[in-house]
């Protein structure tokens, strides 16, 4: 018997109509906002002068140096550059897109550092806008926690609320659970990695819990996979890089690896 385009078609949709929800694939996203140290205009310890310019992309602790989103994530086993954009806007000074073993999709945007706050109101306003059904996100800040210093904090009054949606955000800056959970939560979104102490804001965090987003983990998991990926490279014990961001010790931790 000869099947006809009409039959086929009615096939088609029966199978569709038949899958369950968790079987239609969906994209994972990540959109990172960089903002760039800058050991003038942010109230910062202050690095060494060649990486502390707010203004200079190559050199800049949080994008050009070594542990930098930008070097890092060109380098990390797995991952691949996808192409960058210079002078996007007079406040984003770089875009770059890389991609993680065709599972996830990373933007990264690096922010002027006197444009700490326009940075933390981009993310916040991000944080806010509920992720689109066929994909999943995530919107991660890494930088200094401006809302720390008394100049910056009256941005927050102008961070937007929405009611609770499914996109996860990570703050990997110092003190960030106190300073911008609660802000989060409000903006609808879910804080699932945030710190409890001071830190470097590295990458070497982001690529770990962007493979831990990868893979569906849980926000134990992913805090877990931050605290692992923090020890093993500021050479602190287990229970140091637990600490620094809430992750509990447990026998079920994730066994993703850091390669």
């Amino acid at each position: 018997m000869m099947i006809g385009p009409r039959l086929l078609y009615l096939i088609g949709m029966l199978f569709s109509t038949a899958l369950p929800a968790h079987a239609v694939a969906q994209s994972s996203h990540i959109h990172v906002i960089v903002s760039l140290v800058d050991n003038v205009l942010q109230g910062i310890v202050p690095v060494p002068a060649k990486i502390g310019n707010g203004n200079d992309t190559r050199h800049n602790l949080y994008w050009g140096a070594a542990y930098g989103v930008k070097t890092f994530l060109s380098r990390a086993p797995g991952w691949r550059q996808l192409g960058c954009e210079n002078a996007v806007s007079d406040t984003i000074l770089e875009r770059c897109r890389f991609a993680w073993e065709d599972r996830l999709t990373v933007t990264a945007d690096a922010y002027r550092g006197s444009r700490i706050d326009r940075a933390m109101l981009d993310f916040m306003r991000e944080a806010a806008t509920p992720p689109s059904s066929a994909q999943r996100e995530m919107i991660v800040f890494i930088g200094h926690d401006g809302l720390m210093d008394e100049a910056s904090r009256p941005v927050a009054e102008h961070f937007p609320k929405h009611s609770k949606h499914d996109k996860q955000a990570v703050v990997l800056a110092c003190l960030s659970d106190e300073y911008f959970s609660a802000h989060v939560q409000a903006a609808g979104s879910q804080p699932v990695v945030t710190t409890f102490s001071f830190m470097a804001p590295e990458a070497y965090v982001l690529e770990a819990v962007a493979r831990g987003f990868a893979g569906r983990a849980s926000e134990a998991e992913l805090r877990s996979a931050a605290a692992r990926a923090y020890a093993k490279y500021q050479h602190i014990s287990a229970r140091a890089g637990n600490s620094v961001f809430g992750a509990k010790t447990s026998s079920r931790a994730i066994k993703l690896s850091l390669r």
